[in-house]
């Protein structure tokens, strides 16, 4: 029996650049510890999560209440918040030095606050730009997110695949100075990205985080600019209209 099992927390992980996977007796703290350290150094936002629990015989595990500050820059609070993550890990692919598998990862009711500067530069965007600076910064060889046996300092990290995500129910909230400081809302279209890291026999967390957040950040960018419109466009009607009740009025009509 090896002294320790690893096991992949990937939704995090990945999701934000996290690579550290151990196993002991607190290793819900651990985990919890490197997703907040991790993370905050790939989104260059604060990153903090409420609670780990992972079962290991079953390959299971959740992550509660997962929270994503806002880069500078940007007033918002919050740019992520999600609530519940399940993960689902190949129990099989834990031992050895092969990619570790990860079987299924959905994400339900996350909340997004998509905020647009007077740029029109997002938070999103940002976060995105941090993390794919991150991921270069680890394909280039300058930092090793690690996926390895907490006594073996020196091993290479391991690599993930994600066989399935699934990101639903999510909620959007849109900010942007033209809306003089109303707040949009619309739900977010389902999201489902399959086979991570397959057809490369594995990637880095990191890398993985790029996609999904290129993801959230494309779907994000659609509804923002489809709610934008619709209230911007609601709105060039109402002055239109106004403007011509008071042109009829000058003729009185």
């Amino acid at each position: 029996m090896m002294k320790k099992i690893l096991i992949g927390i990937a939704v995090l992980i990945a999701l934000f650049g996290v690579g550290t996977y151990y196993l002991g007796a607190n290793i819900d703290s651990i985990v919890r510890g490197a997703i907040e350290k991790y993370g905050t150094a790939a989104t260059k936002t604060d990153v903090t999560l409420d609670k780990v629990n992972i079962i290991l015989t079953s390959g299971q595990a959740s992550l509660t209440a997962l929270s994503v500050g806002s880069p500078q820059g940007f007033e918002a609070k919050k740019s992520l918040y999600l609530g519940s993550i399940a993960v689902k890990i190949d129990t099989k692919s834990i031992a050895g030095t092969g990619p570790i598998v990860i079987d299924e990862i959905a994400i339900d009711k996350p909340q997004i606050t998509y905020e647009i500067n007077n740029t029109g530069d997002s938070n999103l965007q940002t976060i995105m730009r941090n993390t794919q600076t991150y991921a270069d910064s680890v394909k280039g060889g300058k930092k090793e997110a690690k996926i390895t046996d907490s006594t073996d300092k020196s091993g290479p990290g391991r690599k993930i695949i994600i066989n399935s995500l699934t990101i639903r129910d999510g909620q959007i909230s849109i900010t942007q100075p033209m809306l003089k400081g109303k707040e949009l809302s619309a739900g977010l279209p389902v999201i489902h990205l399959t086979n991570i890291g397959k057809d490369e026999g594995g990637t880095t967390p990191a890398v993985v985080a790029q996609k999904i957040l290129g993801a959230i950040t494309a779907s994000a960018s659609q509804v923002a600019s489809s709610q934008m419109a619709k209230e911007l466009g609601a709105n060039l009607d109402k002055a239109k209209a106004g403007v011509s009740t008071q042109i009829k009025g000058l003729f009185g009509n």
